[in-house]
């Protein structure tokens, strides 16, 4: 059975100095809680404000991109809630690039891609997310669950800058080799 979760005009972001996050009210009984803290997000965050028309339209983008990867739905509804987040609402980053290898081509991504870096050590590859597409570099969120890059954990929908030498677009065929579960973060 699929979820109907659709964004509405009664979805509103706020600050909870509890939780140290944005949040998301979906409804009186549905939270989201984002997974960047107070000090990775611009001051504009600090009070509520609704989820705006611009906010739907880059729900929908992204959760669509989300498709080709073998994540449960709650998993596409929670990068994708991210996603908005980490594109509206984070700090500026510098690159990150020295985990991955270097690509033979150099590309560009859009906004909304679904890309695969190479770790550096052992070649694993890493699937992300593109939430802002630059000239040279681009910020991504990590698009499946947990791994590790020169003894750093890196988790499900982190944000990370990476040089786009570094990006290689993924096949449009289903991403399989991602089977492992992470859990959405929903407070009721």
């Amino acid at each position: 059975m699929k979820m109907a979760f659709r964004p509405t005009d009664c979805w509103r972001w706020y600050f909870d100095s509890k939780y140290d996050c944005l949040m998301l009210e979906v409804s009186d009984e549905m939270l989201f809680r984002s997974c960047y803290p107070s000090k990775m997000l611009i001051p504009d965050v600090f009070s509520d404000f609704p989820f705006s028309v611009s906010d739907a339209t880059a729900y929908y983008q992204f959760y669509d991109s989300c498709q080709s990867l073998q994540l449960t739905q709650a998993q596409q509804i929670e990068l994708s809630i991210n996603a908005i987040i980490a594109a509206n609402f984070l700090k500026p980053q510098m690159p990150k690039s020295w985990y991955f290898v270097q690509q033979p081509k150099f590309f560009i991504p859009k906004v909304a891609d679904i890309v695969e870096v190479n770790i550096q050590e052992g070649g694993q590859k890493v699937y992300l997310l593109v939430v802002e597409a630059a000239k040279n570099a681009s910020l991504c969120i990590i698009a499946q669950p947990t791994f590790v890059a020169m003894n750093k954990t890196f988790y499900f929908a982190e944000a990370i800058k990476v040089m786009n030498n570094r990006l290689a677009p993924i096949h449009h065929d289903v991403v399989d080799d991602m089977s492992a579960i992470t859990n959405l973060k929903a407070i009721s």
